[in-house]
């Protein structure tokens, strides 16, 4: 075990014939973008609202930890997230009794720089290459919006990659469903014991992919912890997407 991953075979699973990848902050770095643009917008509006720009992040950061803390509750919301994001910017300055008639400028502010400040990671590409050179299958399974994940996966030339992407919006249906990983399993015609599945997040990815018995990778890179009331036990744990090469021998 080396970072508490494990390098064999878990729970029956064998070495896989197809995996499946998350987008965000398993192959994108959105926590990255998410940090910078919500200092520079915040920056940028705290002096019209007579604040601290520090104060009006922790403001904004302390409303959407409450409003997305159980997503079992709001998954609607995954498919409007300029709805979302609007309404948790307006319930900040509500709180901290400042204009919340700027929530949606703020907003859209917010949207603009955070698409310029979106990075693939550095082991994205490689991994995905090298999954593709050992001959497995590899598909793309990700929530949100058609228009904004379609956009993404097109700006970083993602698509090239896949033998199968399966967008919430676009399917109909998100993670943790099993239709979605049921749907990505018949494109590449593997079995769910010969798939594994990579992703951070321990709801959507790890319980989505282990309740239809695909082998659940959990991403943590080095900032994500695992509570005690954890939603879902990964079956792999990794930091780092080298370590699922070095796990493949890819």
């Amino acid at each position: 075990m080396k970072n508490g991953y494990k390098t064999t075979a878990v729970n029956g699973h064998q070495h896989p014939t197809a995996i499946f990848f998350d987008m965000d902050d398993t192959l994108l770095d959105g926590v990255t973008a998410m940090q910078v643009s919500w200092a520079t917008v915040c920056a940028e509006v705290a002096p019209g609202l007579g604040c601290e720009a520090e104060a009006l992040r922790l403001a904004i950061r302390r409303e959407a930890m409450e409003f997305w803390k159980d997503e079992s509750l709001v998954g609607h919301w995954r498919l409007d997230l300029d709805g979302a994001r609007e309404h948790i910017v307006r319930t900040a300055l509500a709180a901290e009794s400042l204009d919340a008639s700027l929530a949606r400028k703020i907003s859209l502010g917010y949207k603009a720089s955070h698409r310029e400040n979106l990075r693939l990671f550095d082991d994205a590409i490689e991994t995905l290459e090298a999954v593709r050179a050992a001959g497995l299958g590899i598909g793309l399974i990700t929530n949100g919006p058609a228009p904004l994940q379609r956009d993404k996966i097109e700006r970083f030339d993602l698509a090239r990659h896949m033998d199968v992407i399966v967008i919430e919006g676009e399917f109909g249906a998100g993670k943790p469903e099993r239709a979605v990983f049921e749907h990505a399993l018949a494109a590449v015609r593997a079995e769910p014991s010969r798939a594994w599945h990579v992703g951070d997040n321990l709801y959507a990815d790890i319980g989505g992919a282990q309740q239809v018995g695909i082998h659940a990778v959990w991403l943590h890179r080095d900032r994500l912890e695992m509570g005690e009331d954890a939603p879902a036990i990964p079956d792999r744990t990794i930091a780092h997407l080298g370590e699922l090469r070095d796990a493949l021998g890819a």
